[in-house]
Formats: C-alpha cells, structure tokens, sequence
C-alpha cells in the first residue's frame, strides 16, 4: 500500500487522521511509550532470597513468552517474507516493541528472583509459532500476525488477575493496549483499517 493510500484511507480531508494523527505518528508515540514500560518500582526491593514461582511469576513467564514468540515472527517476517516496503518496516518496528515488552517484563521477574524465559531463535521453539511460514506472502503474513495479536491481547486480559503489584498490572494494560494499536494497523496494512 502506498504512503498516498494509506493517508487517504484516514484522511479527514487536511491530511490528518480522523484522531488528528497519521498512523505512522500513532504508531510512534504510543506503541513506543508501551514498548519502553517501565519495571515496577515496587520490585525493586526484590529479595531474591525470599523468591519463589508464584502465580504472579507464572504469568509474567506466559507473557513474555508469548512477547518472544511475537518478536521472532515479526522478526524474521521483516527478513524473510515477501513483504512491501511499509510491511517491512512496521514489522521491524513491532519486533522492537514486543521485545521491549519481554525485556520490561523478563527484568520484573527477575527482580522477583525467579530466572525469566531465554528467548528461542526458531519458530520451533514456541508454541504460539506452530503454523508460521517466514517466507508466506504479505496477506498470509498479516493473517498470521492478527492472530498472535489476537493472543497477545487475550493473554495480557486473562493474566492480569494473576498479577499482584499495581505497577504490573498497570504496565500490562498498557502493553496490551500497544497490541490493540499494532492489530489496527495491521488492519490497516490488509486495507481494512476499522
């Protein structure tokens, strides 16, 4: 999809977005202010002496799990796939936020004193990544990415119950709030932007 298309589809007639925003500048400030979330200060006195798996680090592991899964497919899509030159690049870009997501994360349970999950180099490695084709067309890679963003998502609202500490819970919602945006626009790269 060309840059002239992509802005005609949310123009209001002045160039902007109908939030007043182009999606390039949305995908900018708020994926990135999610992708940099920051560790819970109440973690930071962390005694690792007292840590355990808990409830809490199960679901953190599950997350970022799913985080890791998320940037290697991105990943190696951008590398690998028959992608244009904005699929590319906003692929590149959710490879960044969701390892920004699992490294903000992994940090939180290793200040609980548990050792967070090694990220895999291939897609065999995770679960989540089961019917990933690197090499697919843009259309099968969008499809595909939709649903990890779909899982994503779901995974932040079921495993939020099982966090204890108001700034992870918050730091969640703010994640799962930049796959709802990198969901969009995927959407919208598929030339479908609602």
């Amino acid at each position: 999809m060309t840059d002239a298309r992509r802005e005609s589809m949310f123009a209001r007639g002045d160039g902007r977005s109908r939030m007043g925003t182009t999606r390039r500048q949305l995908l900018g400030r708020g994926i990135g202010l999610a992708g940099a979330a920051a560790l819970p200060s109440s973690l930071l006195v962390a005694t690792p002496a007292l840590a355990q798996e808990s409830d809490e680090t199960d679901a953190l592991e599950r997350l970022v799990e799913l985080e890791l899964a998320a940037e290697l497919a991105y990943s190696l899509a951008a590398e690998d796939g028959r992608l244009d030159a904005d699929a590319t690049a906003d692929f590149e870009l959710f490879s960044t936020h969701c390892g920004d997501h699992a490294t903000a994360l992994s940090e939180a349970i290793d200040q609980l004193g548990v050792e967070p999950p090694d990220p895999g180099s291939d897609p065999a490695d995770y679960e989540a990544l089961a019917d990933f084709d690197p090499e697919a067309p843009q259309r099968e890679q969008l499809k595909f990415m939709l649903g990890i963003e779909d899982d994503l998502i779901q995974g932040y609202s079921d495993e939020t119950a099982n966090l204890e500490a108001e700034d992870l819970v918050r730091s969640a919602a703010q994640i799962a709030a930049a796959h709802a945006q990198m969901r969009v626009a995927l959407r919208a790269l598929g030339g479908n932007p609602n």
